[in-house]
């Protein structure tokens, strides 16, 4: 291969020498060489050529070594040397060396502006992406969105081809993937990983990045809990937000096991821009997670308001029905007792003249007689809705309580093709409670359902069940398919007369078991719609149990026939009535129409006083 200097010698020599041997043959061939002019031309031509060979030496050699000085970059492999070659070469001389100097280092020239046009390209592009990131993360208030949407332009601004988002559970120390691209399904709320195990591990521990070069050749990976990332290099990076860890992030190029990449690994540069991102990320993400838990205690906070003011509702509205049910209540017993001496007088009337009417009269003693049992059992009503009796309480099993209840009416059931359904659970407990109070609330609703449903075609079916609120309540739900309870009826269903039978019906059945379960402590409540059935709940106090006592041994009444008996009555129909029928059972009497008259005639002689 020539030099440049010895290429520009063999140039001048074709260029300068030549024409002048051309010239100086033409004058000797024409006989003009001893002419003076010729001789001075041929003088003046030779004085140029060596003038302008020596300035050309001087330009060849200054371009020569600059060639050199340019040329000291590294080596070249044999494909670059022999493409310089043939850029160096020229027509009829051949490759010249300093021509294959320049060639080579202008094509280095431009691989390293196209290099550097990448390098630059990918910084634009990730200062985008950074700048992308911290305006969407103001953006995506749902934490799932976020660390996805975050996974996704991550992996894009690195060229990661598989990556993860771990989050660091802080009560019991394990990360777990939350977002995952390029992974198996199985990834997503897979295995966790404990602090300090495995890369991940290690990275929330030491809270610094960890760059593999090669996970292959890694001994940290290929644990079962990681997840897998292939081949090729790999970033975990924290997700840190002030001193606190909540995170990591990682990234690999994924290649096949034991296959040359020809992806480069990531870069130091890589490293920069991931812990300046995953700063933005992390504060992001936490935020996100605090709204979330934010707006999670705020609506469980609204669901207690909300429930906390339904029960407020709730008991306003019981107290108020209590209140209105207690005033009626005093009121009812009130006019029920005033009620009483005139039905016990034509009570007494009928039995007298039941003994001594002729018989075509007793029929109508008959008739007579059912009215007043029915106006006895209204008031009888009454007196128990207004709560004049006081409770016998004992322990009482509810499941036994409800066995007795069925087998009343069973038979009245059947005749009404109503499926019974009960359910008792198997830790309900017994309550202190007066059992036939209850036994009549129990037998009062099922028989209400049972006639509800005599209108029904089709299956009839009640249901009864039995459960445990808590440790010192107990709620009995009695409810049936029936037609429901019309809803201008429900806020006055347990009023005294508010019946849904019509005239079938006294309609004090339920105002009497509501004053019940009130007098035990307890409260009931009804829930139906029209066609939707009737669904009627108690809750009862489990109360305060006492052990029972053995009844106490019958004491035989003393012989009292002829005995002395003061009777103290203000009514005087129903002194009279009382004394007529006292005489004659074959008692003697006394009569007072005031306290202060009873006591002037108590003496020893009295051996009873019947008075109200």
């Amino acid at each position: 291969m020539l030099d440049l200097r010895r290429a520009a010698a063999i140039i001048f020599a074709l260029v300068g020498v030549l024409p002048l041997l051309l010239f100086v043959f033409f004058l000797w061939h024409f006989d003009l060489a001893a002419r003076t002019e010729a001789q001075m031309g041929l003088f003046l031509a030779l004085v140029v050529a060596v003038l302008g060979y020596a300035v050309f030496h001087r330009m060849v050699a200054r371009i020569s070594s600059l060639a050199r000085a340019v040329d000291v970059a590294a080596p070249v492999d044999a494909t670059g040397s022999r493409a310089a070659a043939d850029h160096g070469a020229v027509a009829g001389l051949g490759p010249v060396v300093e021509i294959s100097e320049l060639a080579n280092a202008f094509s280095r020239m431009l691989a390293d502006l196209r290099a550097s046009t990448e390098r630059l390209e990918d910084l634009v592009f990730k200062l985008g992406t950074l700048n992308e990131m911290v305006e969407m993360a103001s953006k995506i208030p749902h934490i799932q969105d976020l660390l996805a949407d975050v996974l996704e332009r991550t992996m894009r601004a690195v060229h990661a081809r598989i990556g993860s988002i771990m989050l660091l559970d802080r009560d019991r120390q394990t990360l777990k993937v939350v977002a995952a691209r390029g992974h198996s399904t199985e990834v997503l709320g897979g295995p966790e990983v404990r602090v300090g195990e495995g890369v991940s591990g290690k990275a929330v521990q030491l809270g610094e990045p960890v760059l593999v070069e090669n996970i292959e050749t890694d001994p940290r990976f290929g644990k079962p809990n990681d997840p897998k990332y292939g081949g090729g290099s790999f970033i975990c990076m924290p997700l840190r937000v002030a001193d606190r860890i909540i995170g990591v992030v990682n990234l690999a190029m994924k290649q096949s096991v034991g296959g040359i990449s020809t992806t480069p690994p990531f870069s130091r540069t890589d490293l920069q821009f991931l812990n300046t991102l995953m700063t933005y990320t992390a504060y992001a993400v936490d935020n996100a997670r605090l709204l979330e838990e934010a707006q999670d205690a705020a609506r469980k906070l609204n669901e207690v308001v909300e429930d906390q003011q339904l029960r407020l509702t709730l008991a306003q509205q019981q107290m108020i029905q209590a209140a209105k049910l207690s005033a009626l209540g005093e009121l009812v017993a009130g006019v029920s007792h005033e009620l009483n001496n005139p039905l016990a007088v034509l009570q007494g009337s009928v039995e007298l003249l039941t003994d001594e009417a002729p018989e075509a009269m007793k029929p109508h003693l008959v008739v007579m007689q059912r009215s007043i049992d029915r106006a006895g059992r209204i008031v009888q009503g009454l007196l128990t809705f207004g709560r004049k009796r006081p409770l016998q309480r004992q322990r009482v099993s509810l499941r036994r309580l409800l066995d007795q209840v069925l087998d009343v009416s069973a038979a009245d059931l059947r005749l009404a093709r109503v499926t019974v359904e009960t359910e008792v659970a198997p830790d309900v407990a017994d309550i202190w409670a007066d059992d036939h109070q209850l036994q009549q609330v129990l037998l009062n609703l099922v028989t209400n359902a049972k006639q509800a449903l005599a209108d029904i075609v089709g299956e009839r079916r009640l249901r009864v069940s039995i459960r445990a609120l808590d440790g010192e309540r107990v709620s009995i739900v009695v409810e049936d398919n029936g037609p429901g309870i019309a809803p201008e009826l429900v806020p006055t269903i347990f009023d005294p007369f508010v019946s849904t039978k019509g005239v079938r019906g006294t309609g004090l059945g339920l105002s009497i078991s509501y004053g019940i379960v009130r007098e035990h402590g307890g409260h009931i409540a009804v829930q139906s719609r029209l066609g939707g059935g009737a669904r009627f709940t108690i809750d009862l106090p489990v109360g305060a149990l006492e052990p029972e006592l053995p009844p106490p041994s019958p004491v035989p009444a003393p012989a009292m026939s002829g005995a002395l008996i003061l009777l103290a009555e203000d009514d005087e129909s129903l002194r009279e009535i009382l004394r007529g029928r006292l005489e004659q059972e074959g008692y003697r009497t006394r009569s007072a129409a005031s306290a202060e008259e009873a006591l002037g005639k108590l003496n020893g002689e009295v051996q009873m006083v019947i008075s109200d």
